[in-house]
Order: structure tokens, then sequence, then C-alpha cells
């Protein structure tokens, strides 16, 4: 009876441990978020601090007031999505960040310090599409972009960009190349449980 509890033991820590994984993966380390944004704008630090922590060592603070090229960036993606139809009212707003992925297509943009967790969670899960969706909470907009233009925007977004960095952290997101060795590690300690279990019935 005592073999059998270990065993389910091992059973559910090994599913624990994969669960985990899978979660971590769900994350998307090919997903980059850049913001631009000012030192001496209170939303800005806000959402700066909070994507810091969230998305350690997958997300860039481009200061407008402190490097020229920052803002000669924003000047011109906001030129890019003006042709794009959308209002310079919007565009003209700090802070934007701009999520990436695979470093060549952009999922999102996002206007405004939106610091709740499942909000970016949804938009990071997002797949590349020939359309962007741009948000300005509460409304939402989808401007069309073939993935040509997306690489050539992502190219200037990331252009002289520098990645932050914070303290390590529990959250930080498992490497892909690492699933499969410990998911099989997990496995066999499910199984030499179970073997040492038969043996001692």
């Amino acid at each position: 009876m005592e073999g059998s509890r270990i065993v389910i033991a091992c059973l559910i820590s090994a599913l624990l441990v994969v669960a985990a994984l899978l979660s971590a993966v769900a994350i998307g380390s090919d997903v980059h978020l850049y913001l631009y944004g000012a030192t001496w704008c209170p939303h800005c630090r806000s959402l700066d601090q909070f994507l810091t922590q969230a998305y350690p060592g997958s997300y860039s603070f481009c200061k407008i007031d402190l490097y020229e090229v920052c803002k000669n960036n924003l000047d011109s993606i906001r030129s890019f999505f003006a042709s794009k139809g959308v209002s310079s009212e919007y565009l003209g707003y700090i802070p934007q960040t701009y999520v990436t992925k695979d470093g060549k297509y952009l999922i999102a943009v996002v206007v405004g310090a939106v610091t709740d967790v499942q909000f970016w969670q949804n938009i990071t899960a997002r797949s590349p599409q020939e359309k962007v969706v741009f948000i300005v909470p509460p409304n939402v907009y989808e401007i069309k972009m073939s993935f040509q233009e997306q690489q050539e925007l992502v190219a200037l977004i990331t252009k002289y960009t520098v990645t932050t960095t914070a303290p390590p952290s529990s959250q930080q997101i498992v490497k892909p190349q690492l699933i499969i060795p410990i998911a099989l590690i997990a496995i066999g300690v499910l199984v030499i449980a179970y073997s040492i279990f038969r043996r001692r019935k």
C-alpha cells in the first residue's frame, strides 16, 4: 500500500514538472517587447517596472528623451502608422509598446500603461498574421500589414535598443531546448520508483 502511494506521488510530481514546462513555453521565449517612452513620464516608468519584472530578458526600453535614435525611430514609426490611417491623437501618446515575435513579426501595438498580467499573456500568445492589433484601451483596432512590412518595421523598432536587465527571477522562461531532457529525467524517476515498488511486492 505504501509503495502504491510512492508511485502515485512520483507520477503526480512528473506530471506537474511537464505541465510547468509546457506552461513556460506557452509564454514564448520568441517574444520580445519594446517600450518607447520617456524617463520623465510616470506612466512610462510604471510600465517599465512592470515589464522588467514580467519579461526579464525579453523586454527593452527605448528612452526618447535620452537617445536621439529612439526619438527618430518613434517619429518614423508614427509616420508609418499614420499612413495606415491611425489617428494622430493616438500616435502622440506615450508609452507605446511593440510586441514582436521571432525578431521579424509585429504582433501588436499597445498605447498606454497596461499593467495587467492576463492582458499581456493574451497579447504575447498571438500568432503572426498579416494584420497587427493596435490597442488604445479600451479600443482595439486591426491594421492590415504584410509580413514584409512587419519585418521592415520591426527592424526599425529594434534598431539600437538595449535589452533591460533584471535580477534572476523564478518566473523566467525555461529555454525550449531544456524541456525534453528535464521531462525525460522526470519520467526516469517515475520508472525507477515503479521498478523498486515491483521488486518489493
